[in-house]
């Protein structure tokens, strides 16, 4: 004999026969086909103003200001003059200088040299240095001069990492090991 079934069983017996419903409406993909609106008429007016960009074609010298003037900070002053890019000051010979950078981009070939006082120095390839050493060729780790028939080279520092540390790790005191 089947018991009775009280108004709360109903209830759930009658939301698990809708969610089957819905369950076998989904899955028979009924209403799957989706509505599209139709395709908009393009106008004349969108048509005519719609133009294709492109880039500004920009030359080294077009540039110039974006290294002279300050850029983010009213107190920022320039690094230093273009009249100065190969520098005022002095250098008696090489061995003073340092090889700090090379920058090679298609034919911009410049070697950036720090004397041992005074402020840096910016050499294009095939320039002269003022105290006479020219620049005759520059690689992507050398820069090499020559004077009277002398050359010599000036090469990239290669930073190494110091030697692993010899001492032992720490270790807790009266600590019992796992």
């Amino acid at each position: 004999m089947i018991p009775v079934l009280r108004p709360l069983e109903w209830g759930l017996l009658g939301l698990s026969g809708g969610l089957g419903l819905l369950m076998a409406v989904i899955l028979s993909s009924l209403g799957d086909a989706p509505q599209w609106l139709p395709a908009p008429q393009p106008s004349s007016a969108s048509t005519a103003s719609a133009k294709v960009l492109s880039a500004p074609d920009a030359s080294l010298d077009s540039l110039a200001g974006t290294w002279q003037a300050p850029l983010f900070s009213p107190d920022r002053s320039p690094d230093r003059s273009p009249d100065r890019a190969v520098g005022q000051t002095q250098v008696s010979s090489l061995s003073s200088l340092v090889l700090t950078g090379i920058v090679l981009d298609g034919d911009l070939r410049v070697a950036l040299l720090k004397p041992a006082d005074g402020p840096a120095l910016k050499v294009h390839q095939g320039q002269t240095l003022p105290n006479g050493w020219h620049l005759e060729q520059l690689t992507p780790r050398e820069a090499r001069f020559a004077l009277d028939g002398r050359t010599q080279i000036l090469s990239l520092k290669a930073l190494r990492l110091p030697p692993p540390s010899t001492t032992p790790p720490i270790t807790l005191p009266h600590e019992p090991t796992p």
